[in-house]
């Protein structure tokens, strides 16, 4: 199957990092779950992204898949370069398919904290503070007696408490025409409470604008069944970034720090994306969470009136 896109914009990396300001309304967009101050444009249809602590990871990932059969769902690859001390990676900025664009980030996979970060069993006060302000009901007697727990305690715990673990998705921002974003979903647990949410988000939209999301996402969980790449990666704590205009709808894989490649650490070298998760499985629940997106999406456009004539029709931004 070949997805391409309906357009091509020419990309260049042609301005270093911090050499042009980028617009508060385009910062607060590219933005919208995280990573404050570390985008910056590169040029053209371009951004300049920070690489986090993990080093080369995400510069690796991103272009390997740019290489793979998911090379339409994730943004351009354009090089990586080192600028004042700091490692950056040059990538396309999808916004230019856009015009005052909608958008929405959603964080995927029933965990989302590497199997690394939690297998260091020493007892942490910070944490179960963290715990005890989150929900003082929560410790048990012997973590009251000892003021600590581990950080995969305190991970498993935080994942209990959003969407992520009931559903394998969780809504990390928001941003709509005339509004701020948002960022309050994290506590938003249950199948009803984030279809809710995700109503909000679909509302200034067409019923073909939401059967166009519903292609692209039905289109991409195909994808990444027919993966090799896929299999042989723990996608942890990556997001699909959604995207809608006037005239358009569109879906990009991002955010692929954590990911790691398990077929070194792990006997056959391949994970399901489905199974429940066990401390050595690397399993990250992805399909749950796109599966049950793509129901929540079809409910949502089962249930939406047939659109007025007068409604201007969405098209997606990838032609399959």
């Amino acid at each position: 199957m070949e997805t391409i896109l309906l357009d091509e914009v020419a990309r260049k990396l042609s301005i270093n990092p911090g050499d042009a300001v980028i617009s508060t309304a385009h910062r607060d967009f590219v933005q919208l779950g995280g990573h404050q101050g570390h985008f910056h444009i590169a040029g053209p249809g371009s951004l300049w992204k920070q690489q986090s602590k993990d080093g080369e990871v995400e510069a690796k990932v991103l272009k390997e898949l740019n290489e793979s059969s998911l090379h339409a769902y994730v943004p351009d690859y354009l090089g990586s370069k080192e600028h004042d001390g700091k490692k950056w990676i040059g990538m396309e900025d999808v916004m230019c398919h856009f015009s005052d664009g909608c958008g929405m980030d959603i964080k995927m996979g029933t965990r989302t904290f590497k199997e690394s970060e939690v297998k260091n069993q020493k007892l942490r006060e910070d944490l179960y503070e963290k715990m005890v302000k989150q929900d003082p009901s929560e410790p048990t007697e012997q973590e009251n007696a000892s003021r600590a727990i581990t950080k995969l305690r305190y991970m498993t715990f935080r994942e209990r408490e959003s969407s992520s673990q009931t559903l394998g998705f969780r809504i990390e921002a928001m941003k709509l025409w005339g509004q701020e974003t948002t960022k309050d979903f994290k506590t938003l647990k249950y199948r009803d409470q984030v279809k809710n949410a995700l109503l909000k988000y679909f509302n200034p939209l067409s019923k073909s604008g939401v059967e166009g999301f519903y292609r692209e996402l039905v289109n991409l969980n195909q994808l990444l069944e027919e993966s090799t790449y896929f299999k042989e990666h723990e996608f942890i704590g990556t997001s699909l970034l959604f995207i809608y205009d006037h005239e358009r709808v569109g879906i990009w894989l991002i955010d692929f720090g954590k990911t790691t490649d398990i077929r070194d650490l792990l006997e056959g070298g391949q994970i399901t994306h489905e199974k429940p998760w066990e401390l050595g499985n690397y399993e990250d629940g992805y399909f749950t969470g796109i599966r049950m997106l793509i129901s929540i999406i079809e409910e949502i456009y089962s249930e939406r009136a047939d659109d007025d004539e007068s409604v201007h029709q969405h098209t997606t931004i990838r032609v399959n």
